[in-house]
């Protein structure tokens, strides 16, 4: 028997790396998900941008500065270039019109629509030193008020000006402040719709990527054949899930069709080629958790070699939750359990099937199966057995259910363990075959149940998954 360690450090662990192929298969594996939640996000945003989002209009008013040339007015050197002058004035006259003086006067005659927090928090100034144009906007709910009280403040500008012939206004600039346009029409500045939207197409596509990553690259279930390689055992065989066939409720058998069989055939020869020289007889099959179609698999392994005109025994060691007995049909009762306590002999043992495949079952419920699978009665009955038929074939509990896998793994000639895709998760199959390579079991390989079709690949071959699992 070879040592499992052995064949765990000989085999070539997978670069666990991310490439492009990977990323694009879980696009398309995807694609009804990515397609959900950026639909879902673009619709919200849709709903927020029309419906809830308060919308904010922009009015502007535009003044533009003038220096006056007469003597009476300005300096020598100003009258020279009145142009230099003006765009000395910008500046200030910008800093101008948020001012107290400016906000409270137009505060106070619109006050029906407006204070002088809200007024000065509304008003943003912006001028260009290449240019004689201070632009003065007004933000605010209501387009017409945005209008009015841009305008008013450019109004209220004005008045300083030196030419204004109101005399209870203080100069403050020696020029003339020229009112050029008085915000005739008020735009829609917030929610930038088109904006909106595009945002929330971006976010949602996004989103629906990192989700759709984070599910299977982070994911602590394995999703490939691929991605069972890291444990380093080679793949031994892989069995597609082929969820468009009917499901059967009574029977885990396949339906003895060349196509049904193809996939226990190959499982058949993998087992062979493992070690030619000297063949397998007695095969254990078990897995990590439940529901990653052991009990199937194991059933349809030893049918398939019943097909193939090899004569084979099957024995169900599941003393927790024994199944083989409804795969064959038959009584689960004068079993292992009654024949190890020594209530049955050799021949009341061994049950047939109509498929050609010799049955021993669980027997009787047993409160404490260890001792039963430690005995070296099970270990002479399964030499027996090797001699007098071409496979003996055994179905052990999942190994985080119980440790009797672990016992019985000695007693087999090599184990097949089962991993189901998105089943168990990656740190309870490591434990469990760290369990087993503690025993001292030959695990020769994994058999890949539950594989997606759209990762199977030309290579895979399709396979049924039935309702009655273990």
């Amino acid at each position: 028997m070879n040592n499992s360690s052995s064949t765990s450090n000989n085999i070539e662990v997978k670069d666990n790396s991310i490439t492009l192929g990977d990323i694009v298969r879980v696009i398309k594996k995807n694609w009804i998900l990515i397609a959900i939640i950026t639909i879902f996000i673009f619709v919200s945003g849709a709903v927020y941008t029309y419906f809830i989002a308060e919308k904010t209009y922009k009015a502007t008013s535009t003044i533009s500065v003038e220096v006056p040339t007469t003597s009476e007015k300005v300096s020598v050197t100003e009258a020279g270039n009145s142009v230099t002058a003006s765009l000395r004035y910008v500046q200030s006259i910008a800093e101008f019109v948020k001012s107290e003086a400016v906000m409270t006067a137009v505060s106070e005659e619109y006050k029906d629509i407006t204070s002088y927090g809200k007024l000065r928090g509304a008003t943003s100034v912006n001028y260009d030193t290449t240019s004689i144009i201070v632009s003065i906007t007004v933000t605010t709910t209501d387009p017409k008020n945005s209008k009015i009280l841009a305008k008013a403040i450019a109004e209220e500008l004005a008045k300083y000006s030196t030419d204004s012939k109101d005399t209870t206004i203080d100069k403050k600039f020696l020029c003339t402040i020229v009112l050029r346009d008085e915000a005739r029409y008020a735009y829609q500045a917030s929610p930038n719709e088109r904006l909106y939207l595009i945002v929330s197409a971006l976010a949602g596509l996004v989103l629906s990527l990192v989700v759709v990553f984070i599910k299977e690259f982070a994911s602590n279930k394995f999703k490939t054949p691929d991605d069972v390689r890291i444990l380093g055992y080679p793949i031994i065989n892989t069995l597609v899930n082929d969820k468009s066939k009917d499901k059967k409720d009574d029977n885990s058998l396949i339906d003895p069709t060349p196509k049904n069989f193809e996939p226990y055939n190959r499982l058949i020869s993998n087992i062979k080629f493992a070690n030619v020289d000297n063949p397998y007889k007695a095969i254990m099959f078990t897995s990590t958790v439940i529901n990653e179609l052991k009990t199937t698999v194991c059933a349809n392994y030893a049918y398939t070699l019943a097909h193939n005109e090899a004569k084979v025994v099957i024995i169900d060691l599941d003393t927790r939750k024994p199944r083989l007995h409804e795969v064959f049909k038959v009584e689960k009762n004068n079993g292992i359990v009654e024949y190890l306590s020594g209530e049955i002999n050799k021949n009341e043992l061994i049950k047939k099937t109509d498929n050609n495949v010799d049955i021993i079952t669980v027997g009787k419920n047993v409160e404490n199966p260890i001792t039963l699978l430690e005995s070296k009665k099970l270990k002479e009955l399964i030499s027996e057995l090797k001699e007098e038929y071409d496979y003996v074939v055994l179905d052990t509990p999942p190994l985080v259910a119980c440790n009797d896998a672990s016992i019985i793994s000695n007693l087999a000639d090599c184990v097949i363990y089962n991993v189901a895709i998105n089943q168990g998760k990656k740190k309870e199959i490591k434990a469990s075959l760290e369990q087993l390579e503690d025993a001292g079991a030959n695990i020769i390989g994994i058999n890949v149940t539950k594989v997606d079709t759209k990762d199977g690949g030309g290579y895979y071959y399709y396979y049924q998954e039935y309702s009655d699992k273990s």
